[in-house]
């Protein structure tokens, strides 16, 4: 509905990695050339941390569409890091690189195979192999570990494997416990939350190449302040509050949305929610419960 009151042809607010959408302030912009120059350099380990929804996905699509942009760049990805030993994971670059790994082999001998490969990825002049990891605060221990061992893998000028390792504040803190591996990092991203101008700009952007087009912005400026307090200035949380609220103006019949609809949608939203212990529901004992003495069918017999 909000899109035909808005004048939009798209959904402006999806939570997906459209590179069209995708809005860069000046701090974005300068952590994008530092990351594609650390991991196109071949520097080693990059860490980008920040809080839920605060763009660490949105990033790393955005510096992942710079490096392929070169042929020289072959990069791989894994989004769900969530492995059980150190095979698994050795496992999973092979195959996110297109390597071929042998399923019955130890791990000193996918370590070497791992290593041949990367060496000869990177006989071209130039030619750098790097690796994205989203949700690294799932990495265990010894994950993380072999990720150091495999920054060892080294020509005189440049590691053979970039790494660059994404996550919450938690994967802060798990490379504190590894200092072996923390002491290797060579770029540290800290994402920070909009400001109230960067906010509205993204919001402007994202409308604007939805075919938003009246001059002037949707948003009261009191509904435009509002959205930035609640969402606490992460743009996923931003995002999901100016949709909801354009769709309760559009409800209204209204194409501007005033700061009433940014109140409401929050209300909707789950930190409103009764708590589970509020809403539980007494156990009924099984002596309670009383099975009928007839089949269904015979009530409805009896009813015709």
């Amino acid at each position: 509905m909000f899109r035909d009151a808005f004048g939009l042809r798209t959904d402006p607010f999806l939570d997906t990695a459209d590179p069209s959408f995708y809005y860069e302030t000046l701090a974005c912009a300068h952590g994008k050339r530092r990351l594609t120059d650390c991991l196109s350099q071949g520097q080693g380990l990059a860490v980008v941390v920040g809080a839920i929804g605060a763009g660490k996905t949105a990033l790393l699509n955005a510096v992942q569409d710079a490096l392929l942009a070169s042929d020289r760049i072959v990069v791989a990805s894994i989004l769900d890091p969530a492995f059980n030993d150190e095979f698994e994971l050795l496992a999973a670059i092979c195959g996110a690189f297109g390597f071929p790994v042998s399923v019955a082999a130890p791990v000193r001998t996918v370590k070497e195979e791992l290593k041949r490969e990367l060496f000869a990825t990177s006989a071209g002049p130039g030619r750098q192999a790097v690796l994205f990891v989203d949700e690294a605060q799932l990495l265990q221990p010894a994950a993380l570990e072999c990720l150091r061992s495999l920054l060892n893998y080294q020509l005189d000028d440049r590691k053979l494997l970039s790494i660059v390792i994404a996550g919450q504040p938690e994967l802060g803190i798990n490379l504190q416990g590894q200092p072996n591996l923390s002491d290797r990092i060579a770029l540290l991203l800290h994402l920070q939350p909009l400001t109230e101008s960067d906010a509205a700009a993204l919001l402007h952007h994202r409308l604007r190449k939805a075919g938003y087009a009246r001059p002037d912005p949707p948003f009261d400026p009191e509904a435009a302040t509002m959205l930035w307090r609640l969402s606490g200035g992460l743009p996923r949380r931003l995002t999901y509050l100016a949709r909801e609220s354009m769709e309760d103006a559009a409800q209204s019949g209204r194409d501007r949305v005033a700061l009433r609809d940014v109140e409401s949608a929050d209300a909707r939203s789950l930190a409103h929610l009764p708590s589970q212990q509020a809403v539980r529901v007494p156990e009924r004992r099984a002596e309670q419960v009383q099975v009928p003495s007839r089949p269904w069918w015979a009530f409805w017999q009896k009813a015709s």
